[in-house]
């Protein structure tokens, strides 16, 4: 008799397990993304430098899954790591050690919207990452030329708000750490999404971000307006200048059928410790034409303002200095890209650009690439 009930109440228990396993769902996805690039750096002064490389455009693997609840209501979670396909090491989306970089959190939704608790990319970035046309391609991508933040030339881009005193970006397209994510349900093609981020969780003179954004998208029409707010990050790039900062970013589009056209506007401010405030404004336009397997882009982008000062197209780096700082309105750049994509499959994409960008202090690059996406 013993023996039966114990029976019972295991396959009891197996069925329960089963049940709800029948109601979760989990996925494996991911991408791998190498690309042959050839650049061409030049100062305007000494002879150029010539660079030719394989390299790994944002590869990354992840789960995502949700389980019914019940009441229409949902647990949700994403964990995604990045990796370098063409060295085969791990990291983040910005290099660092970290194993999930790129979204790290857990949440719930259902009628009420959708609440998001840990790391991920901000609303501010949801609205930026529209004006993305063939993904973050290298130097075609325009935040790795002149847009995307203070920065230029794939330097001081992409840089996450980790935890902890790192607080070190002058980009607003980035992943906050230590957030919690709130955004409504799609009505009519509306939404909006707000994120604060606890980042120091120290106990006094923390950093902290907040980010607000609402898009809309219907039809052939796509609109977003995003608001970003920084306190108390402690350097702009590598220097040392405790600053506040804001950015607002507006972006539209409308799908013609044979082609998309798009226009992005941004500005921003960073306010030291110090007093003071420095200011740039940027804005690109841009067109993709789909035409069978083939997609044809082609984008403009100009900042009048910012770090360009701090880059040297001799060693593909860009230093933060005092002096360069205070050469802000010589910052600005230029950036045009065309791009060509063939679709092989649904999953796997030969994608190729021709990329040229210069700075109001002669800094040139020229760049041409060609690669193999593949999803999974």
């Amino acid at each position: 008799m013993k023996f039966t009930k114990l029976a019972i109440a295991v396959a009891a228990v197996v069925g329960s397990v089963a049940a709800s396993a029948q109601t979760a769902n989990v996925t494996l996805y991911g991408s791998i993304r190498l690309n042959v690039e050839s650049a061409r750096y030049s100062n305007g002064v000494t002879k150029s430098t010539n660079l030719v490389t394989l390299e790994n455009v944002s590869s990354r693997f992840g789960f995502r899954g949700s389980e019914s609840l019940g009441g229409g209501l949902n647990a949700i979670f994403q964990v995604e790591a990045g990796f370098a396909s063409d060295t085969g090491n791990g990291g983040s989306a910005n290099g660092s050690p970290q194993l999930f970089g790129r979204e790290s959190w857990v949440g719930l939704n259902g009628g009420f919207g959708e609440i998001k608790f840990g790391y991920g990319l901000t609303p501010f970035d949801d609205v930026l990452g529209w004006a993305h046309h063939q993904g973050a391609n290298s130097w075609e991508n325009r935040n790795n030329g002149v847009g995307g933040g203070a920065g230029f030339a794939k330097r001081d881009l992409f840089t996450n708000y980790v935890a902890g005193a790192n607080c070190t970006s002058s980009a607003f397209d980035a992943r906050y750490a230590n957030s919690i994510s709130y955004a409504t349900p799609n009505v009519s093609g509306f939404q909006v999404r707000t994120q604060y981020a606890f980042l120091g969780e120290a106990a006094s003179n923390s950093c902290s971000g907040f980010d607000t954004a609402v898009r809309y998208a219907s039809g052939p029409v796509r609109v977003g307006l995003a608001y970003a707010m920084h306190n108390n990050f402690t350097a702009l790039g590598a220097l040392a200048l405790p600053h506040d900062a804001d950015a607002l970013r507006g972006y539209v589009s409308f799908d013609a059928g044979f082609a998309r056209f798009d226009a992005s506007y941004e500005t921003a401010r960073y306010k030291p410790d110090a007093g003071g405030s420095l200011k740039y404004k940027y804005w690109d336009i841009g067109a993709l034409a789909p035409f069978g397997a083939n997609t044809l882009g082609v984008q403009y982008g100009q900042r009048d303002n910012g770090l360009a000062a701090c880059y040297s197209a001799a060693t593909q780096a860009l230093t933060v200095t005092a002096a360069c700082l205070a050469n802000w309105s010589n910052g600005g750049g230029k950036h045009l890209s065309v791009t060509y994509d063939y679709a092989l499959s649904k999953r796997t994409l030969v994608r190729s650009y021709f990329s040229d960008l210069k700075n109001e202090t002669g800094q040139k690059v020229r760049a041409t690439s060609v690669g193999l996406w593949h999803s999974f």
